[in-house]
This record gives C-alpha cells, sequence and structure tokens, in this order.
C-alpha cells in the first residue's frame, strides 16, 4: 500500500504548461540517489581495473572522486564511458530509480494514473570538453513517430552531482512548446538530431542549474539542449520519461514498462530482474525516419 501520493501543486502544474518546463527543488533526497551514485562506481572501478589489467590504462584513478575519475578513465580509453552513456544500463539501481514512487507521484500529477516508462530512458555522464556528450538544440519528440506529437512525454531530467553553467547544465525555450515540433535536421557522421538555427523559435533561452536533489520536468516539445561542459567534472545525470500508458511511445528500438496502473496492477513491473528481462529481450523495431539526412559543408 503506497502512501499519500506528493503531488505537484495547481501552480506547478500551471507553471509547467505555460513555459513547457518547470524546476522541482529537492524532490528526492541522497538516500534515493546514492545507490544509483554506487552502481555506476562499482561499474566505473570494475572496468578501470581491467583496462589496467590489459594495459589500456596507466592508472585506475582510484582516488578520484566520482565526480572526476571517469574522465580520467575516458582520456586513455572510452570502453567504460560506453557502457555507461545512453540506454544499455539495466542495473537494480537505475530501475529503482526509474520507479521511485516521488517521481510517479509527480509524473501522476501530469500524464495521469496509468503510467508507461517510456523506452528511452538515458544515462547521461557529460564529459569535459567532450563532443559526444554535447548535445545540440533539439525536441524529445524530434526522435519520436509522429503519432505521438500530441501525447505528453515527459522528461524528468535528474542530475547526480550539482548541475551548474560550468559543467554543462540544461538550457530550454520556454513556451515553445506550444508551437509543435520544429524541424530537425539528420546529418550524416553526427550524433544527434538538431534544429536549425534558422528554425529555432526567436524566444530568449533560459539556463537552469539544478541542484543535486531537484530535478527539471520538460515536455517533448520543449526545445533544450546541454551547454557545455567547461569544469574538470563529469556532470552526471540521469533522464527518465513518462506518459500515459494507454498513448502510444512512438520509440520501437527499445522497450518501455508499465510503471503504475489501477486498471491492470497486475501488469506493472516491479522487480530490477523484469525489467531487465524486458530491456534485453525486446526485438527492435525500426526507428522514426522523420527527417530526411541533410549534408552539411560548413559543418
Amino acid at each position: 500500500m503506497r502512501g499519500v501520493m506528493k503531488a505537484l501543486t495547481h501552480t506547478q502544474i500551471h507553471d509547467f504548461n505555460e513555459k513547457g518546463y518547470l524546476l522541482v527543488e529537492d524532490a528526492l533526497s541522497p538516500d534515493d540517489l546514492n545507490p544509483l551514485i554506487a552502481e555506476f562506481e562499482e561499474i566505473v572501478d570494475t572496468g578501470a581495473s581491467e583496462l589496467y589489467g590489459e594495459g589500456e590504462l596507466d592508472s585506475t584513478f582510484k582516488t578520484e572522486g566520482f565526480d572526476t575519475r571517469l574522465a580520467k578513465i575516458t582520456a586513455q580509453s572510452p570502453v567504460v564511458f560506453q557502457k555507461l552513456f545512453s540506454g544499455a544500463h539495466t542495473g537494480p539501481a537505475l530501475f529503482e530509480l526509474l520507479v521511485n514512487p516521488k517521481l510517479l507521484d509527480i509524473a501522476e500529477s501530469l500524464v495521469g494514473p496509468e503510467i508507461m516508462c517510456h523506452p528511452a530512458y538515458r544515462v547521461r555522464p557529460k564529459l569535459p570538453e567532450h563532443a559526444r556528450t554535447l548535445v545540440p538544440w533539439h525536441q524529445d519528440a524530434g526522435y519520436m513517430e509522429p503519432d505521438c506529437d500530441s501525447v505528453l512525454q515527459l522528461t524528468i531530467w535528474i542530475p547526480l552531482i550539482d548541475a551548474t553553467i560550468e559543467n554543462g547544465c540544461l538550457e530550454v525555450i520556454p513556451h515553445a512548446h506550444r508551437e509543435g515540433v520544429f524541424r530537425h535536421r539528420s546529418v550524416k557522421a553526427r550524433l544527434y538530431l538538431d534544429i536549425p538555427l534558422d528554425a529555432l523559435p526567436e524566444a530568449e533561452p533560459v539556463i537552469i542549474p539544478v541542484k543535486f536533489g531537484s530535478v527539471l520536468l520538460f515536455t517533448n516539445l520543449t526545445p533544450h539542449r546541454s551547454i557545455p561542459n567547461t569544469s574538470n567534472q563529469v556532470r552526471w545525470s540521469v533522464d527518465t520519461r513518462y506518459q500515459d500508458a494507454s498513448k502510444p511511445t512512438g520509440y520501437q528500438p527499445e522497450a518501455g514498462f508499465l510503471a503504475r496502473s489501477r486498471l491492470h496492477p497486475e501488469d506493472v513491473i516491479t522487480t530490477p530482474e523484469a525489467f531487465k528481462h524486458i530491456r534485453d529481450t525486446h526485438q527492435p523495431g525500426p526507428g522514426p525516419q522523420r527527417w530526411a539526412e541533410e549534408e552539411i559543408h560548413n559543418a
């Protein structure tokens, strides 16, 4: 039996709907986040020891902290970074965060009580001065199929250290979520879709530092990007997405799962093992192909 739902206030819901984003301060405690940090630290430690044993590293960098060690390792080998970045990680602590009642209560305030954890959750260790982790202007909807453009797919962006201007926090364009999906481009040899400058709305962007324990909410139609990491820190974060479970996810390459349901509680995924099984056994379909590839000569 879960406790009393800690929903967003009417003011918070109004602000989210108006601006397309909302900063929720102190949404999570260290007890909610530290198990995932420990899970990532173990992966980094194991990977560093293996690479050092293979002669790929000249040190295991064991004296470095959570916010610096992966950068030191990645400067000599990308292997550990690649294990963690994006949606490949399926550890139990990550699952427990994705289904944390505090996050599901926030999601329920906006998408309703039948909650699908969207397939495209992401782990983001953003490295200093690192092109792979510099994400350009885009809308999450740009990566999804067009039948989801009218579906609220709520992103909850969760930093695992303080996200600052120096280490590359997010920047959003307020109110632009009301204007639909902007033109994106897909460029050969680029890692991400992006909205060309001539297609961006004219509204003034807002940079949003987010402290450890706070979370940033935004819609799938909110243009956003991560700014450069000019610090010596790894800006660790996780972004998870939630939506009405009755609506299409619009993303076939990966599997989502039912995270909360009053109509079908028997179908809710409740264990890390079941979560990992769904992710590992999903037969991916084709990803959305809504943007023709462009060639950019001055890229």
